[in-house]
């Protein structure tokens, strides 16, 4: 009996040493995983939010496009092509490929200001949404996460690549707000606000 025991004993130490190694090995794994898909979590976060902005552009009338509250801030057209050029430009200063096609200058965000004064129509501040969207999605994705912790300066403050992506993410949400507040002062309801009210029997 006591052989038995002891023999059990034995068994399950080792059983347990052996796993040990296993063990931390997988949960290492795990960890160096989780560090890895910062990129894949932003790029479907900004899908996300590209399915909002492109949204309320496409409800909205394209005679609001023009309006504005008041001569000193940007038009409707303006606060959407505002989005669109940190998605075209601000990819290829943090190591992806820039757009096909597009040639870079050296002061990039005159080119971005060029596009928020020039592209003014709703189907073509549209088009350049999802254009915009499409390669900064795509783009952010080939960002190698051994890279994240390099360093940038793209707005005169130097920070790793990692926060200049989160400025990235952030910069789309905030401008979709003002978006939101500009619609719903012209009479336009965000579309991702209007079925569930409505079935609620309540206002949007």
């Amino acid at each position: 009996m006591r052989g038995s025991m002891r023999s059990l004993f034995l068994v399950l130490i080792c059983g347990a040493l052996a796993a040990g190694p296993v063990g931390a090995a997988e949960a290492e794994g795990k960890q160096k995983a989780a560090k890895s898909d910062f990129t894949s979590d932003l790029a479907g976060n900004m899908a996300y939010v590209s399915k909002q902005i492109i949204s309320l552009a496409e409800a909205t009338p394209a005679d609001k496009f023009s309006w504005r509250p008041n001569d000193q801030v940007r038009t409707m057209s303006e606060i959407y092509m505002h989005v669109v050029g940190p998605n075209m430009l601000m990819p290829s200063m943090l190591g992806a490929a820039p757009p096909k096609g597009l040639t870079i200058p050296e002061k990039a965000w005159d080119l971005a200001e060029k596009w928020e004064a020039e592209v003014t129509s709703k189907e073509a501040v549209i088009a350049r949404l999802k254009e915009s969207f499409d390669y900064a999605i795509a783009a952010v994705k080939t960002i190698p996460p051994s890279a994240l912790d390099g360093q940038a300066d793209i707005f005169g403050f130097p920070a790793s690549k990692r926060a200049y992506l989160m400025i990235l993410m952030s910069h789309a949400h905030e401008h979709l707000g003002q978006a939101v507040a500009y619609a719903r002062t012209v009479g336009v309801v965000p579309p991702w606000s209007v079925k569930p009210q409505i079935a609620a029997g309540g206002s949007n």
